[in-house]
């Protein structure tokens, strides 16, 4: 039975993830760390099944045109680094205040994109330059990796507002985050074991996760700007109040 919930955990984490660009690792870990699993543990089994699972999403919005390289290659160089310093981190330490002003900033974050989008905001393309994608790289993999979550969650959000195509934001997203989550489990496996990963519930949400990758993937770019950006900008809010309020 806890296989079978493990599954349709990932099923439905994952679509959300390659839909919206957000969503796998800071719900999971979200869920794990409210019932007690340690930041560090839960934060390197989510990270285990989203590197997989992210392969799929990746290559579907790759091959679907949703993907700014320039952006991911910016995003992906101080990124890396900031994940094995967010993994060293949080192997030491309880990040719940932190947790908590992150989760804050981005109901913050949510409630302003989903005022933008209801009031069909169409920004101006090309704010997101080369030292803001690798400034936005670093924090959202750093606090990615010490959190649970913020790859997606931070990074969506912030390349919309900069001027992205919403089906842009998730592809740049979607694209790099298998490789920040394989970094992060690299590390966590050096810092606190390999044999302390949740594998019990990390396989059946691999097998889950990619069942609809590449429905929702589609879903995405098949989707107006301005419903995609007001789906991003509820879910937002709808993760982050409950998070608070858990």
């Amino acid at each position: 039975m806890n296989i079978l919930a493990f599954v349709l955990a990932g099923l439905f984490c994952g679509f959300i993830d390659s839909c919206l660009g957000m969503g796998f690792g800071v719900t999971s870990a979200s869920v794990l760390i409210t019932f007690g699993v340690a930041p560090a543990i839960a934060s390197a089994s989510v990270h285990a099944a989203e590197a997989v699972v992210d392969i799929g999403s990746a290559l579907v919005h790759y091959r679907l045109g949703n993907v700014d390289l320039s952006i991911s290659k910016h995003m992906l160089l101080p990124g890396i680094p900031a994940a094995v310093l967010g993994a060293i981190f949080v192997s030491g330490l309880s990040l719940k205040v932190a947790k908590t002003f992150v989760q804050s900033a981005l109901l913050l974050m949510g409630l302003f994109i989903l005022y933008r989008h209801i009031r069909d905001y169409d920004p101006k393309p090309g704010g997101m330059t080369k030292n803001r994608a690798m400034l936005l790289g670093f924090v959202a993999s750093f606090v990615d990796v010490a959190v649970g979550g913020g790859w997606g969650p931070l990074g969506t959000p912030a390349l919309i507002l900069s001027g992205e195509e919403p089906k842009k934001a998730v592809g740049v997203i979607e694209f790099t985050e298998p490789v920040i989550s394989l970094v992060a489990v690299l590390t966590f496996g050096f810092t606190i074991g390999f044999e302390k990963f949740m594998w019990d519930m990390t396989v059946p949400m691999i097998m889950g996760g990619l069942i609809l990758t590449p429905i929702a993937g589609v879903l995405t770019t098949k989707m107006p700007r301005r419903l995609l950006g007001i789906s991003i900008g509820a879910w937002l809010v709808l993760l982050n109040l409950w998070g608070l309020l858990a």
